[in-house]
């Protein structure tokens, strides 16, 4: 799974961009968590439309068994309950780093944007 993170000319010395995903994801605390699921909500709200077609770029980009994985292990991963807005940020964040060199900009943007607020480098993964 993890190949589907790295992309060419990630800097093995800053570590890949899985590493740093996962890292960044234990280092959320109750306020930053409170903030993603904040921004989550309010970007269902204001961009469900844009937020549903980069899903399914993503899921194009990856396949659907793939996008599944990295989308459940990430969301898995993020200790919020099943359907909260936390892990859905979390897996469309995952999906959006594993798709990155396939979506556009925009599309990146609008799966990442919620965790973003947290993890901020996440927003300039997509053009790296």
């Amino acid at each position: 799974m993890s190949r589907a993170f790295v992309k060419e000319g990630d800097g093995a010395a800053s570590g890949s961009v899985t590493d740093r995903f996962y890292q960044g994801l234990l280092g959320l605390n109750d306020a930053a968590r409170a903030l993603v699921a904040k921004r989550q909500q309010a970007a269902a709200l204001q961009a469900k439309d844009q937020i549903e077609r980069a899903r399914e770029m993503a899921r194009e980009a990856l396949g659907p068994e793939s996008y599944r994985e990295i989308f459940e292990a990430a969301a898995g991963r993020a200790g919020d309950p099943a359907q909260s807005p936390t892990w859905w940020a979390v897996g469309d964040a995952a999906s959006a780093l594993a798709a990155r060199r396939r979506l556009d900009p925009e599309q990146y943007a609008a799966l990442v944007g919620p965790l973003g607020v947290a993890l901020p480098w996440l927003k300039d993964a997509g053009s790296q």
